[in-house]
């Protein structure tokens, strides 16, 4: 799951890269990236916490 493939796209929706679920989670938790679509489930860091792991992501403005 954490090796899934997720589509990074700029502001402007133009697609700009491939990365894994792991470094789009962590984009997400910096606010450097939003999340657009979650279609490939949950991430589990412990038994409270799910976080879902997204499939597209769309980078921040800097």
């Amino acid at each position: 799951m954490i090796d899934m493939p997720v589509l990074v796209l700029n502001q402007s929706y133009e697609p700009l890269n491939i990365c894994r679920v792991r470094r789009a989670v962590v984009l997400i938790y910096q606010d450097k990236a939003e999340m657009l679509e979650n279609g490939s489930g949950f991430i589990h860091s412990s038994a409270a916490i799910a976080i879902p792991a997204s499939t597209v992501v769309r980078k921040r403005g800097s």
